[in-house]
C-alpha cells in the first residue's frame, strides 16, 4: 500500500479562538474547517513556540526551538543543514512541494526562494515573503516571475490543485496561504458580506470602537475566505481518489492580537498571539477532541510517527500514538520572544520566556522579572494579571519554578538579544535586517 500522503495548509496570523468548531462568542464561519475537524484530531490546544512568523514556522519544520534552529527574529535564514520535516520525507521517497509564503530565506523578501535555503522542498512556486493578497505575484523559478489577478489565496489553491493532480507516489505539501494577516482590507469586498458591520461584536478584552469593529468584520472575513480555499483542496483531494490516504493539516504560524489588550499583530503571550488552530484529519487519525497541548515544535515529530518515520528535533515530541488513541497531548509548553524586533519591539514588548498550560500562561522577562500569569479557566479573557497580586505570590512562584525547568530541559539559557545573537553567530545578519527594513529605527548590535 502507498504511504499516507501529508497535505499542510498553512495559514498566516490565524489566531486559535476564532474557528468554527471551537464555539465560544467568535461569530467567524469555518464550515470546511468544521468537516475536518469532526472527522479527525481536534486540538484546541494549539500553541505556536514563538508567536512570530520565522521564529515559529522554523520550529514547525524542525521540531526545534528557536535558540536551537537559529531563526530567532524574522528574516534570519534557516540553515541548510538542519533536518526538517521536508528533508526526512523526501529520503523516504515522498514528492515535496510547498506553495505560497516560505519567509525563510533571508533578505530580500520579494524573491525566488532557491533550493538550498528550502531543505527538502522540491516543488516550490511562491515569494519569500509578500503581502500582496490582490494582483501580486510568484515565482517558479530563478527571474521566473509570475504575476495574476485576483485573491491570491485562490490562485495558490489553484497551484495546488495543478500539484495534486500530477501525482503517482506518496507526496507532502504545504499551501502556505497570508490571510488572515494584515493588511486586513485586502478580503475582495464580496467575501464581506457574510459579515454586516452592526452584528459585529469584539470580545471583552478588546476596546469597542467602529474602527475595531471594522478591522474584526475584515479579519473574519479573511478567515471565511481562506476556508474556502481549504474546502477546495478537500474537494480536489475526493475527485483525484487520493483523500483517503491522505493526512490533512489545518495550522497557522501564529494568531494576532488585532487589539485585545491595547496591541496589535504578535510577538507577546497573549493567548491571541499564541494560540493557534490545529486540526489533523486522516489515516490512522481517529475523530478526536484529545485534552493538553500541541505545539508547532511537536507536527514534525508527529506527522512523522504518524507516518512510521523517525521523528526528528530536539524538544518537539512525536504524538502520533497519541492522536491514534485519542489521549491527553502535553501538560505545558515553554513558548517565548526570543529577540524582540519590528511592531512588537515598538510597542514595547521585550524578550520573554513563558509557559503555557491548558489553565494558566505565565510569562518572565529577560531581566529575570515575572511579568504576567494568568488563570486561563476563570479568566480566559487574560484581563486580571496575577503577578501584583499578594495572594497569588505562590502561585507565581510556582509558575515560574516550572518554568525554569522547562528552560533547562531545553538547554535554553534566556541570554539577552545581543549576547543570543552573538552566541548564534548571527550579528551581521541581523544589523543588515535592521538596516534594511527599519532604517533609522534600527536596533543594532555592536559585533
Amino acid at each position: 500500500m502507498t504511504p499516507p500522503n501529508v497535505v499542510m495548509l498553512l495559514a498566516d496570523q490565524w489566531r486559535g479562538q476564532d474557528q468554527g468548531w471551537i464555539g465560544g462568542p467568535s461569530q467567524v464561519r469555518t464550515p470546511h474547517l468544521d468537516r475536518l475537524a469532526a472527522g479527525g484530531a481536534a486540538i484546541a490546544g494549539g500553541r505556536a513556540s514563538s508567536p512570530v512568523c520565522g521564529p515559529s514556522r522554523a520550529s514547525l519544520l524542525t521540531g526545534r526551538l528557536p535558540h536551537e534552529h537559529g531563526v530567532v527574529a524574522n528574516d534570519l535564514p534557516l540553515s541548510p543543514r538542519l533536518e526538517t520535516l521536508a528533508t526526512a520525507l523526501s529520503g523516504a521517497g515522498y514528492r515535496t512541494g510547498w506553495i505560497g509564503k516560505w519567509h525563510l530565506a533571508g533578505l530580500p523578501r520579494d524573491k525566488w526562494v532557491p533550493p538550498a535555503a528550502r531543505p527538502g522542498i522540491g516543488h516550490y512556486a511562491g515569494v519569500d515573503c509578500s503581502h500582496e493578497h490582490i494582483d501580486g505575484h510568484y515565482y517558479t523559478g530563478p527571474g521566473r516571475r509570475v504575476g495574476f489577478t485576483g485573491y491570491e489565496p485562490e490562485v495558490q489553491t489553484g497551484l495546488a490543485v495543478d500539484f495534486l493532480a500530477d501525482q503517482d507516489g506518496p507526496f507532502f505539501l504545504t499551501v502556505s496561504y497570508n490571510p488572515p494577516h494584515d493588511p486586513y482590507d485586502s478580503v475582495p469586498v464580496p467575501l464581506r458580506a457574510g459579515y454586516p458591520a452592526e452584528r459585529v461584536t469584539v470580545p471583552p478584552n478588546t476596546p469597542d470602537t467602529p474602527e475595531q469593529r471594522e478591522l474584526q468584520r475584515l479579519y473574519w472575513s479573511a478567515i471565511t475566505a481562506v476556508d474556502a480555499q481549504i474546502g477546495r483542496v478537500v474537494a480536489a483531494l475526493d475527485r483525484l481518489g487520493l483523500r483517503e490516504n491522505t493526512i490533512i493539516v489545518v495550522t497557522s504560524d501564529h494568531g494576532d492580537l488585532l487589539g485585545a489588550h491595547g496591541l496589535r499583530a504578535k510577538q507577546s503571550p497573549y493567548a491571541e498571539a499564541v494560540r493557534v488552530p490545529m486540526v489533523i484529519n486522516g489515516p490512522g487519525v481517529p475523530a478526536c477532541r484529545p485534552a493538553g497541548l500541541m505545539g508547532l515544535v511537536d507536527l514534525a515529530p508527529t506527522l512523522l510517527g504518524l507516518l512510521g518515520l523517525p521523528p526528528i528535533g530536539t524538544y518537539g515530541r512525536d504524538l502520533g500514538d497519541r492522536l491514534r488513541s485519542g489521549g491527553p497531548l502535553r501538560r505545558e509548553l515553554l513558548t517565548g520572544n526570543w529577540v524582540s524586533f519590528d511592531n512588537g519591539y515598538d510597542q514595547g514588548i521585550g524578550e520573554w520566556r513563558g509557559l503555557v498550560a491548558e489553565d494558566l500562561t505565565y510569562a518572565r522577562t529577560a531581566d529575570g522579572r515575572p511579568w504576567l500569569l494568568f488563570d486561563d479557566r476563570a479568566d480566559p479573557w487574560q484581563l486580571d494579571n496575577l503577578v501584583a497580586d499578594p495572594a497569588a505570590a505562590g502561585q507565581v512562584a510556582e509558575a515560574d519554578a516550572r518554568l525554569t525547568a522547562l528552560l533547562t530541559e531545553s538547554g535554553d539559557a534566556f541570554w539577552p538579544a545581543d549576547r543570543l545573537l552573538a552566541e548564534l553567530g548571527l550579528v551581521e545578519e541581523w544589523n543588515a535586517r535592521e538596516s534594511a527594513l527599519r532604517g533609522d529605527r534600527a536596533r543594532l548590535i555592536a559585533s
